[in-house]
């Protein structure tokens, strides 16, 4: 049993918009690319599987899941953790930068009053 056609042209209509969002958003400069690729990617399969829904049904078969539905799912699940693997370690190298930071920014605020009271001494 395939998707209708209405019910096709509603996903198409929703991913281009969503497609044409992020774009602008990588424009403007509000979304750096490097995290916008994994969201590119989400958008590509969507278009993909919105075009060709007969993908999911291969899918399905190839993976020996019941229901093409199942499969959906299955794939959803696994890039929306991708995405949250990739958010982690661009969470953790901003930490880590940051820490760094304060760390450095502590240094040189500490190297400043040193410096004032010895001139303060002079």
């Amino acid at each position: 049993m395939m998707i209708s056609i209405k019910l096709q042209l509603i996903l198409l209509i929703i991913i281009l918009i969503a497609i044409i969002q992020l774009i602008r958003m990588i424009t403007r400069y509000k979304l750096d690319l490097k995290y916008a690729l994994l969201w590119l990617l989400l958008s590509v399969i969507s278009l993909s599987l919105a075009i060709f829904p007969s993908i999911l049904y291969y899918i399905a078969d190839l993976l020996s899941i019941e229901t093409p539905t199942n499969a959906l799912f299955l794939l959803s699940i696994l890039l929306v953790l991708a995405i949250i693997f990739s958010l982690t370690i661009a969470l953790s190298r901003a930490s880590n930068k940051i820490k760094e930071l304060s760390q450095e920014l502590g240094i040189l605020k500490y190297e400043l009053e040193s410096l004032r009271k010895t001139l303060e001494k002079e």
